[in-house]
């Protein structure tokens, strides 16, 4: 095997071609894509358009008014009820709701027009928006007794889609957290002591909208993600060269002089492996390495994650090296040229879905779902996740993935791999 995997090193590393193909276009690609869609990654809010209708069933001024009336038979102190109705009064959940996505924040996210339900639903069906958001009736008198006073069911928000998309998530979640954070804010006035009557009305909620930051979550850059989407991605192209290489080696009948010799016909795919590993790891070394000198990728990151960060592209190199074999057997089983077109249109479609081109979330709901299924997918979803997180499980599990994809790319080889030296 050592003979033949250092052949296969040495016949790659005299394509000078090849060589500079492979390190110097992802550089550029990295460079460019990472200066003109700095946004796509670093605020992927920005990529999102959604055009919703907004339909307001309930009447909100009669809702105050009535939780309002309410209070005087609720058997409370007038200064608590005071206070509640104030509270009331400050913090309608239905305008706090329209003010949230119609704000500033927002904009540039959610498009909303106000319309009544049968012009909404119309507008639906015809695919000129995307999201109906409604208000049911009762809703401002029903929220505010389960928020001020603990009593009843709620209100709920319908949210209204013809097909789920990123887009419809995000609105999903930015309604959900606006209802996190009314009934958070309730939550601490009814568990203060003293409840409202000590509360200073200005205190009873927390800001609605904003940016928060989860602690000991890093945000990702677009020069770190396109460093390590295109890396991998020229590293399996890597892969196939080497595969291609083969096929000299086929015409020559190779495998009958390996039999003569008296070495197994493996021997030559384990070579494959071999030097694919060695010369995929030194592509994708190479490639992480300058743009973080030259970009800054990883400032005053600790030991631990360059720890995981190499294991982890020692578990690319060895998915890929397992492909190569793959890719290697096709070329001796199939036409050459049959077989160079099934791989290329193959790493097109797997760098697609596993996110290498374009950041995954800007693409279909349906492709987003596949992405961990593809294994250069699995080692950008685990790398991205170490990079924020630096969480070994999360680690362990993406490394163990990605050995069952290599596993099982080199049974298949070996199972198509031309037996006794036919080719």
């Amino acid at each position: 095997m050592g003979a033949f995997l250092r052949k296969d090193v040495l016949v790659y590393w005299r394509d000078r071609r090849e060589n500079i193909i492979s390190l110097v276009v992802p550089l550029i690609l990295i460079v460019i894509l990472g200066l003109v869609l700095p946004g796509w990654i670093e605020n992927p809010a920005a990529a999102l358009q959604l055009k919703a209708a907004y339909v307001v069933k309930d009447d909100g001024n009669a809702g105050l008014d009535q939780f309002q009336s309410s209070l005087a038979g609720k058997g409370m102190k007038e200064s608590e009820a005071a206070v509640l109705a104030e509270l009331a009064e400050r913090h309608q959940p239905a305008r706090l709701l329209r003010e949230l996505l119609g704000g500033e924040q927002l904009s540039g996210v959610v498009q909303l027009a106000e319309m009544d339900e049968e012009q909404a639903l119309q507008q639906l069906a015809a695919k000129e928006i995307q999201a109906v958001i409604t208000l049911p009736e009762g809703f401002t008198l029903n929220a505010l007794n389960r928020m001020l006073l603990g009593e009843g069911t709620g209100a709920a928000i319908l949210l209204t889609a013809d097909k789920p998309s990123v887009e419809v998530g995000a609105l999903q979640g930015i309604i959900n957290g606006f209802a996190r954070q009314l009934n958070t804010g309730m939550a601490i006035i009814q568990a203060t002591p003293g409840r409202t009557e000590a509360m200073p009305a200005e205190a009873a909620l927390p800001p609605t909208g904003g940016l928060e930051r989860i602690e000991g979550v890093r945000a990702i850059s677009s020069f770190q993600y396109f460093t390590l989407s295109i890396g991998v991605m020229f590293a399996m192209y890597v892969a196939a060269a080497i595969a291609y290489k083969a096929v000299a080696e086929k015409r020559q009948h190779i495998l009958q002089r390996i039999q003569l010799s008296g070495s197994h016909p493996f021997s030559f795919l384990w070579g494959k492996i071999g030097s694919t590993l060695v010369m995929a790891l030194t592509q994708l070394t190479c490639v992480i390495g300058i743009c973080h000198f030259l970009l800054g990728l990883f400032p005053g990151f600790p030991l631990q994650f360059w720890l995981g960060l190499v294991l982890l592209t020692f578990t690319a190199g060895l998915f890929i090296a397992a492909m190569s074999a793959l890719f290697t057997s096709f070329m001796f089983r199939i036409n050459p040229d049959a077989a160079n077109a099934v791989i290329h249109t193959l790493l097109i479609i797997i760098g697609i879905v596993g996110g290498n081109f374009v950041p995954v979330y800007a693409l279909p709901h349906s492709v987003q779902q596949l992405w961990e299924w593809t294994p250069n997918g699995l080692w950008l979803s685990t790398v991205i996740q170490w990079i924020q997180q630096e969480s070994w499980t999360v680690a362990v599990q993406g490394m163990l993935g990605l050995a069952l994809f290599a596993a099982a790319a080199v049974a298949l080889s070996i199972w198509i791999f031309p037996k006794r030296g036919r080719a």
